[in-house]
């Protein structure tokens, strides 16, 4: 309307003109050229003003449809992160630059240092019609609702350079580590938890020969070139035999637990746990207070079908209240389900474990695992992995597996539908990707590599695939199944005893331990330069 207005009041001032021209004479033909020329002017100064809106308005629309669509490239982005959430914490990881039409897109992923949750942000940039450069940042936080607590602590996400790995603390020797340099510790295990470092020995001798030992250790590993041993206790007096396995937990008032598989072997036909400390494949441990941690209480493992022999605690996992313990190879069930939710109501005399359920594999398992409503176990039967439906957990049933015909079922490691299984040397591949899409049926594999060396445990990380073998640390590119190609590898100075080498990771932390040919431990924390 005020273009109109313009448009009208100047023709109305050159037919103004015009008329002065013609009515006034000669006299006024000089005044009338210089107003014709003012009103010229003025009305390009107004048409002028009319244009430069027009395209300004343009500008405006075009750098305002832009900018919806790069909220919406984010929003999508953050939305796909948090749909892996769902279906498994690790999925959750930064993804490299691409690009989208005129836009570059790519997400970062920090894991938080409650080790439980991970900031994650959509950064999308561009150029707009003028050739400026646009940037729009979108964050959220997403949290790991499938464990809480007593969940891996390890970042999926990759930081650093992983092609060159190094050892981070400059004293690795487990006896001057913690403080007995003549002793022989032959470690077992190792659990990171919240910059908490809780090894086991599944043996001790010290120059002393001392009767008590300590077979649990507490270290705070919050700077990984220092492991700072804050203390230690033992699961039996008297006994130079300790532990095969440990995890960790919380309870929702705070304390902290040990859950390990004891490496005693009584006769658990006739022994008497509240008598004898070592009896019992089961040992619960008190860790609250880091510098003096304390054995809490032992528990003989019995059910509807007896568990007797001179069997031992081998595996253990936890998850959301529960521990499924694996034991050596028993007359009676090897697999157990106990209800962890109230761990002090076992304490004070309560000797005798009652499992929620128990299966009979019929052999040592070696690893166990849990997703959903499955247990995944390892083991040397011709079946080297069996997978268990605990949907009636009084009741865990048989329900899929995966054969290789060779070896014994050894490391596995649960990503998304993947399941990445290690077994023991022998013909053929050593490692495996499964497809564990439906857990209820011979699991189809995915891709194979022939290691040449035991797989004694495996961490996934993103695209890589560290295997912890007899001698090495060893690093694989493993996110295309059907191509894994080897990386590089830290050999492991301290190698060849019987007891194999154990590995956990928190954050960036990779942390082994390992034993030489005398049973005398060895603990590496390696990272990235």
């Amino acid at each position: 309307m005020d273009r109109r207005k313009n448009l009208n009041f100047n023709r109305g001032l050159a037919r103004s003109i015009a008329h002065r021209s013609t009515a006034e004479g000669p006299m006024a033909e000089g005044f009338s050229t210089i107003e014709l020329m003012i009103a010229m002017t003025i009305m390009v100064l107004v048409l002028t003003a009319v244009i430069l809106v027009s395209f300004g308005n343009q500008s405006f629309l075009i750098g305002s449809q832009t900018n919806a669509e790069a909220m919406k490239i984010a929003q999508r982005l953050l939305e796909q992160e948090q749909a892996l959430a769902r279906k498994d914490f690790n999925l959750v990881n930064s993804i490299p630059q691409a690009t989208e039409d005129i836009y570059k897109k790519e997400v970062f992923v920090k894991l938080l240092p409650d080790f439980l949750t991970k900031e994650v942000k959509a950064l999308i940039t561009w150029k707009d019609e003028r050739q400026l450069d646009k940037t729009l940042e979108l964050t959220t936080l997403i949290a790991n609702f499938e464990t809480p607590v007593g969940g891996n602590t390890c970042d999926s996400t990759l930081s650093g350079d992983w092609t060159s790995p190094q050892i981070k603390n400059s004293v690795t020797d487990f006896a001057t580590l913690v403080g007995d340099p003549d002793g022989v510790y032959t470690l077992s295990d190792v659990d990171a938890y919240k910059n908490k470092l809780y090894v086991t020995a599944d043996s001790a001798t010290d120059s002393e020969s001392s009767t008590t030992l300590p077979t649990l250790f507490v270290f705070d590993v919050s700077d990984p070139t220092d492991p700072d041993h804050k203390g230690d206790t033992d699961n039996a007096p008297t006994a130079t035999l300790g532990l095969n396995a440990v995890r960790v937990s919380e309870d929702p008032a705070g304390k902290t637990y040990a859950y390990a598989a004891s490496n005693t072997s009584s006769d658990y036909s006739t022994c008497d746990p509240v008598a004898n400390r070592a009896c019992g494949q089961f040992v619960i441990f008190d860790v609250s207070n880091q510098n003096n941690p304390s054995w809490a209480t032992n528990l003989k493992v019995t059910s509807l079908t007896p568990v007797t022999g001179t069997n031992t605690g081998q595996s253990i996992f936890y998850k959301n209240g529960y521990v499924l313990l694996g034991l050596s190879s028993a007359a009676g069930p090897e697999f157990h389900i106990v209800d962890m939710h109230n761990p002090d109501s076992w304490f004070g005399g309560a000797h005798l474990l009652y499992p929620v359920g128990s299966f009979e594999v019929g052999n040592w398992i070696n690893e166990v695992a849990m997703r959903g409503t499955y247990a995944y176990l390892g083991t040397p039967n011709t079946q080297e992995l069996q997978i268990l439906d605990l949907t009636n957990p009084n009741s865990p049933a048989l329900a899929g597996g995966f054969s290789d015909g060779s070896g014994n079922g050894k490391g596995m490691y649960l990503v998304g539908n993947n399941l990445y299984f290690g077994k023991t040397t022998g013909a053929g591949d050593d490692l495996f990707i499964l497809d564990n899409t439906n857990p209820g049926a011979t699991l189809p594999k995915l891709g194979g590599f022939d290691i040449g060396s035991s797989v004694n445990d495996i961490i996934v990380r993103d695209y890589f695939s560290f295997i912890l073998t007899n001698n090495n640390l060893e690093i694989y590119r493993t996110d295309d199944p059907s191509n894994i190609s080897f990386s590089v590898s830290i050999p492991l100075p301290a190698s060849g005893s019987a007891t194999e080498p154990s590995m956990d990771c928190e954050g960036n932390n990779i942390f082994v331990t390992s034993n030489d040919g005398s049973g005398r431990g060895e603990l590496y924390i390696i990272s990235t330069p």
